[in-house]
């Protein structure tokens, strides 16, 4: 078989990556493998193959490539648990796993090949006999093809080669037998860089298709809907993260080529224990930008000058949720922005935004991502920690990639 010249520049362009990047990249790898091999005594095992059909939809209208058909090739393995004693029951038997999805995007010399490691659960919606079901995957994805100023400068979509991936697809059973089910199904699929390099506008696509999910045995004990528990057991929690993030400095599309530098981030919160399966937080964060700081030293700017530091910082008030399964959560968060003096500069020297859309971006943020706890979260331990991975935004526009560490204590 003839490997062409192109495949080893590939493999030379993976190990020329960020050294954070490649943190980032091991973390998901390692978490899906874990998500794919933990069980429980009442385990089903199961292996999937779909195959998806789409087109990318465009996300901004300025001279947007074409591009045909694009088609999918996903792989999952994955477990349905049916124990009635922990997450399972109070998710209503959730599935989870690692799906391996790969796509041609239907322009192959701009936006070339898509390969994607995407952990992910798929929640039951219905009780009938072909029910419905939702699959929501945030993982890493690759491209074979991104943005480059002399050869593909109208990829503005795909800055790098490692992006985010998230999908969600909603799944409707059309086919039963003991250890089989056919499915088809439809959803949204998403890929950005988190602003760690611009270009970024990110890519999305309709997708719809079919799948064959084979059981490692009968799955009549599993498919049967249950509500989530109706006793409430609370319990209290005082939780600390510091995180570590990067990003270039201008907007969604330049300027192209800048140097990489690093967010940090304090945070405190305060929160409430559901059934040791939901977190709902509260509390304060404060960030600094190292952009910040050192493009208002180097362009000298008046209004800044008197204290770099904190014109250089942000302070915001933020609420989150956990969804946790055992060791790995599902993290989600909001915040509103109390202190934050240098956007304003910042979107009239890049983003350009007015109106209800500068408003947004200037008091709102949010965080999406993963965390992994040292100590199962369903023994509900005192003492805890756990290291988490999560994309950052001004609203809906991605900010920066972030690494975290963090302490959670319980008041039982």
């Amino acid at each position: 078989m003839k490997i062409e010249p192109d495949f080893f520049l590939y493999i030379y362009y993976l190990f020329q990556m960020n050294v954070i990047l490649k943190i980032f990249f091991i973390f998901i790898t390692c978490l899906s493998i874990h998500l794919s091999i933990i069980a429980q005594q009442t385990t089903t095992y199961f292996f999937e193959t779909e195959y998806a059909a789409g087109k990318i939809v465009p996300n901004y209208s300025k001279n947007f490539p074409s591009s045909s058909v694009q088609q999918a090739l996903t792989l999952s393995i994955g477990k349905a648990s049916s124990d009635s004693s922990g997450w399972g029951k109070y998710y209503r038997f959730p599935e989870t796993g690692v799906s391996f999805f790969a796509s041609n995007m239907g322009n192959n010399a701009i936006y070339g090949n898509q390969f994607s490691v995407l952990p992910f659960v798929r929640f039951k919606l219905t009780d009938k006999p072909t029910p419905w079901f939702i699959k929501l995957d945030i993982g890493v994805s690759y491209f074979t093809t991104h943005f480059d100023s002399i050869t593909n400068d109208v990829n503005v979509a795909i800055g790098s080669s490692f992006t985010w991936g998230f999908q969600a697809m909603l799944y409707k059973t059309i086919y039963q037998r003991n250890k089989l089910d056919l499915k088809v199904f439809g959803g949204y699929s998403h890929n950005s860089n988190g602003h760690t390099q611009i270009p970024n506008f990110g890519l999305n696509s309709a997708l719809f298709g079919i799948s064959s999910q084979f059981y490692s045995k009968n799955k009549s004990t599993i498919h049967q809907l249950q509500s989530m528990n109706s006793e409430k057991n609370i319990n209290y929690c005082i939780q600390y993260r510091d995180g570590l993030g990067f990003h270039e400095l201008g907007a969604t599309s330049f300027p192209v080529g800048g140097e990489k530098k690093l967010v940090s981030t304090n945070s405190f919160s305060f929160g409430i224990l559901v059934n040791i399966h939901v977190k709902w937080k509260a509390g304060f964060s404060y960030r600094y930008y190292q952009q910040y700081y050192d493009y208002i030293e180097h362009h000298k700017l008046d209004e800044f000058k008197d204290n770099v530091n904190l014109n250089a910082s942000n302070i915001y008030f933020f609420v989150g949720t956990e969804f946790l399964f055992n060791h790995v959560a599902i993290d989600v968060e909001g915040g509103l922005n109390l202190y934050k003096p240098f956007y304003s500069y910042f979107n009239d020297n890049f983003e350009h935004d007015d109106g209800v859309m500068y408003q947004l971006k200037r008091w709102f943020n949010a965080r999406l991502g993963l965390n992994y706890y040292l100590l199962n979260t369903l023994i509900n331990p005192k003492h805890n920690f756990f290291i988490g991975t999560h994309i950052n935004a001004n609203f809906g526009q991605a900010d920066f990639t972030e690494g975290s560490i963090g302490y959670v204590y319980v008041l039982h």
